[in-house]
């Protein structure tokens, strides 16, 4: 006979004391004692220190906390959920296609259809339209894991491909996650959702021949924002993927068997090369504007710093002395700056720069005149002058670097006409195969926290802590202004997975199972034991992108 056991329930309103007979299922336990007074629709939980779906059935006493579409976890499990049940749809309608996972675009995931189909946009309908019949009918999934045993055993089970195979033999994944629903089955690197039937909030649009899965983001958990067309972004993505294949870098395990065979060497000197070219390229496309000033914006973690000035090097090699500017030093005194709903100091709001002091100085520039550019004391809290009294040539560009660059409101009062931007960011990142994706902020948060044990003294918890924030800020900030730019710079560097990873995976593991980002820790290491480590940074130039985060850099050490 079963015997009771006593769950915590966390919930938004406190915490409920329960009891319940061995093998309830979690998502039971939502539907039984989880309200709408509680928080939102529950997708995933935290059983004492490990992260579940909610099949998991519960067998001893235990302290259960849910997540919904408020937290990244929540978020990233109903889009996985969404996927699969994309997959099956497709299955069931076009049997003789397949698909694969590549970039985030236009609040979504653009998926790419192998096979022969039409390109008029029936077929994205056709599939939203039996998603949501699906959803409708109340579909479950069932779920199975396979062990890392299991998977190297004699046996292996029959959807474990030689690459996945390899992948797991030559690093340190522990399980894979085997869901099905009506025989048809994938597998994936972390849990999904039991059922859909409680979200179905998505839409499939039609792309360029292929389809993009829209889902709720960070910036809106409950909704769909309107749609934006983020051409810029998908031509950039196109091309990196593109030049991926020559290098013959698909996904991770593809990164691995460099690393392997010692052929991570000649990778690096290859994708740092490939930056070399672009950033040559945009010096060109700038000089051939006829502009004056260039204005240099994109999230934390980008490599904005070692861009702008590996930039100014390129206008040099082209005859030109550019003047490099940062919009720090224009903060308001800090008895001016306003406070966020936390009472603290709100550096990344525009509202926190002296605009009109910025757009003085910079026309007084373009004129000829001499300009005592202010310091900004960060201790004191105000700006120091007399030490950078600057008069600009009539042909010399000027640089501008700052989350702010791309906002027409910095720049209010400057003509548009001597205006060239652009937008940086790690825009692409391996994948670990067709079907699971590594998320792009992964890569900026890894760089983030390689920099913030490194030369800040902060522990990779601190850094996770402060992710929502940051995100927050970049929501408001920075990503509305993106198709504003005149061209985009994409940051990535195929190889860098594997650098980040001894830096950061040991400060991950140290997090106490007590923590609140403990679970996102979690995440973050079972994406790195996919990759292997390259601990030899000695072949990455001093000027690189990378070294921005891992030191060694000549601007930023």
């Amino acid at each position: 006979m079963k015997e009771l056991i006593t769950i915590e329930l966390v919930t938004k309103n406190g915490m409920k004391i329960i009891q319940e007979f061995q093998g309830i299922q979690l998502y039971e336990v939502a539907e039984k004692y989880y309200g709408k007074e509680d928080g939102l629709t529950p997708i995933f939980a935290r059983v004492d220190d490990r992260g579940w779906d909610l099949l998991h059935h519960l067998n001893r006493s235990c302290r259960v906390e849910f997540m919904d579409m408020s937290t990244r976890l929540g978020r990233m499990t109903y889009q996985r959920t969404i996927y699969f049940l994309f997959k099956v749809a497709l299955h069931e309608i076009a049997p003789h296609l397949s698909c694969a996972l590549r970039f985030p675009l236009n609040d979504g995931i653009l998926i790419e259809l192998q096979g022969e189909r039409k390109k008029d946009g029936s077929l994205a309908w056709e599939i939203e339209k039996r998603m949501r019949e699906l959803i409708a009918s109340g579909v479950r999934f069932q779920r199975r894991i396979l062990r890392r045993e299991e998977i190297l055993g004699p046996d292996r089970p029959e959807l474990i491909t030689d690459y996945l195979l390899d992948l797991v033999a030559n690093c340190d994944v522990q399980e894979i996650f085997e869901y099905e629903y009506e025989g048809f089955r994938e597998l994936f690197f972390d849990p999904l959702m039991e059922s859909p039937g409680s979200l179905d909030v998505f839409e499939i649009v039609p792309y360029h021949g292929n389809i993009i899965i829209r889902v709720p983001n960070f910036g809106n958990p409950t909704g769909l924002r309107e749609y934006r067309d983020d051409i810029l972004l998908y031509k950039s993505f196109e091309k990196t993927s593109a030049w991926r294949q020559n290098v013959e870098v698909d996904y991770i395990g593809d990164l691995n068997r460099k690393v392997n065979s010692g052929a991570w060497r000649d990778l690096i000197l290859v994708c740092e090369a490939y930056h070399e070219k672009k950033i040559a390229l945009i010096a060109d496309e700038f000089m051939a504007s006829g502009k004056r000033i260039i204005l240099i914006a994109g999230p934390s973690a980008s490599g904005k710093t070692t861009f702008a000035q590996r930039l100014c090097i390129q206008l040099r090699v082209n005859g030109f002395r550019p003047l490099y500017m940062g919009t720090d030093d224009y903060f308001l005194e800090r008895n001016e700056m306003a406070r966020d709903e936390n009472g603290k100091l709100d550096f990344e709001n525009i509202s926190a720069v002296d605009v009109d002091l910025f757009n003085k100085h910079l026309n007084m520039l373009l004129n000829g005149e001499e300009v005592d550019i202010p310091v900004f004391d960060f201790i004191s809290g105000s700006k120091r002058y007399g030490t950078r009294i600057t008069r600009a040539q009539a042909d010399q560009p000027i640089v501008i670097e700052g989350i702010h660059a791309l906002n027409p409101e910095l720049t209010s009062k400057i003509d548009k006409d001597v205006k060239f931007s652009i937008y940086i960011s790690p825009l692409t990142v391996l994948n670990i195969d067709e079907d699971n994706r590594i998320p792009m902020t992964d890569l900026r948060l890894l760089r983030r926290m390689a920099r913030d044990i490194r030369s800040r003294d902060r522990s990779a918890a601190l850094t996770l802590k402060q992710w929502p924030d940051v995100r927050r800020g970049e929501e408001k900030n920075i990503f509305p202004y993106i198709g504003q730019s005149d061209t985009l710079f994409n940051s990535t560097l195929t190889y860098e997975l594997a650098v980040l990873k001894p830096l950061v995976l040991p400060s991950l593991q140290a997090i106490s199972k007590k923590e609140d980002v403990y679970l996102e820790a979690e995440r973050l290491i079972r994406v790195l034991r996919c990759v292997r480590s390259v601990e030899d940074t000695s072949m990455i130039m001093s000027n690189s992108i990378i070294r921005e985060f891992i030191g060694g850099g000549m601007w930023v050490q």
